[in-house]
C-alpha cells in the first residue's frame, strides 16, 4: 500500500514537473498567438513571448508584441473575445475587472512610448488609437 502511494505521489510530481509548455521560444509563442483569433489565447501567448525574449530576437519584435498584447488585453477587458462562429460572442466584465486590464495594458503602452520610434505607421496609429480608448493622458 505504502509502495503504491508512493508511486501515485511521484507520478502526480512528474506532472507537475513537466507541464506543458504553451511555446518554446519568443518567435514560436509570437506566430501562435497569430494563428488565433481568441483574445486570452492571444495574451497569454504574448506574455509568454515577452518572457521568452532575448535580446538577438531584436527590440523591435519586443515593441511591436508589447503593442500586440496592449491591443488584445483592451479588447478583451471590452467584451470581444475574439470568438467566430454563427453568433459573435461578446461578454460583459465587472468594472474592477475592466479597470485592471486596462491598467496592464497602461504598462505596456508606458514601456512602448519611450521606443515609438521602432513602431511602423500602422502600429503607431494603432498605439494612438489604444492609447485614447483607454484614456491615456497625453505627455
Amino acid at each position: 500500500m505504502f509502495v503504491a502511494s508512493l508511486c501515485f505521489g511521484l507520478s502526480l510530481f512528474a506532472q507537475d514537473g513537466n507541464a506543458k509548455k504553451l511555446c518554446s521560444s519568443f518567435t514560436d509563442c509570437s506566430s501562435k498567438a497569430e494563428k488565433t483569433d481568441i483574445h486570452r489565447k492571444k495574451i497569454q501567448l504574448y506574455s509568454e513571448a515577452i518572457t521568452n525574449f532575448k535580446s538577438s530576437d531584436g527590440e523591435k519584435n519586443k515593441i511591436s508584441i508589447l503593442l500586440k498584447r496592449a491591443n488584445s488585453i483592451i479588447k478583451e477587458a471590452s467584451g470581444d473575445t475574439g470568438y467566430k462562429g454563427e453568433i459573435a460572442l461578446k461578454v460583459t466584465h465587472k468594472p474592477e475587472y475592466k479597470k485592471q486590464q486596462f491598467d496592464k495594458a497602461r504598462e505596456d503602452l508606458n514601456l512602448i512610448e519611450a521606443n515609438l520610434n521602432l513602431l511602423n505607421t500602422n502600429e503607431q496609429t494603432l498605439y494612438e488609437s489604444l492609447k485614447s480608448e483607454i484614456n491615456f493622458p497625453n505627455p
